[in-house]
């Protein structure tokens, strides 16, 4: 009776390792569904980070376009501050009545003309008093400091004594 219970133990065994085989054909089916979810979300993430790359590369010229500009503006606002320091000069200059050689930029000259004439002496300046005027009120006016007001004196001796005898409707020579 060997015979029938050598039969009965290959079944057994044969679905002992059939139920292994199928519990790791179970095991590998559910591991490729997590792989394929992993896959699925990998490729989610990498078609989001090509749009990121994609608007990045388009920013990436204005990136490069506003240094260009930031550094056309910083040469720009340097350009006004020397401006403006140029007027201020000027300003003091036509204020005190001295001539702007020191101008920082000279006067066009074109091709076949005759180079500028030099600049005539000033004319002599005039100040008729009015009432409340004193010296120190004309220096300011005319030099933009009231302690120039003994040149106003000295160049009017004739008709003022001091300071004191200012007379209005007079003319005074400003020098």
């Amino acid at each position: 009776m060997a015979a029938p219970a050598a039969p009965a133990e290959s079944q057994d065994s044969a679905e002992a390792k059939l139920a292994i085989v199928l519990r790791s054909y179970t095991l590998l089916q559910a591991e490729n569904e997590q792989l394929q979810a992993a896959q699925e979300k990998l490729l989610a993430e990498k078609s989001a980070l090509a749009a990121e790359l994609a608007v990045a590369k388009d920013a990436l010229p204005l990136a490069a376009q506003a240094v260009g500009l930031h550094d056309q503006l910083r040469r720009t606002q340097d350009q006004l501050a020397a401006l403006s320091l140029e007027n201020n000069q000027l300003r003091t200059r036509l204020t005190l009545g001295t001539s702007s050689s020191g101008s920082v930029m000279p006067s066009p000259t074109y091709p076949g003309s005759a180079p500028a004439a030099a600049p005539e002496a000033p004319a002599a300046r005039t100040h008729v008093i009015v009432a409340g005027d004193t010296l120190t009120k004309i220096s300011v006016r005319y030099y933009g400091t009231p302690n120039r007001w003994s040149e106003i004196l000295a160049a009017n001796r004739e008709g003022l004594n001091d300071e004191k005898s200012l007379v209005v409707g007079r003319t005074l020579r400003i020098p």
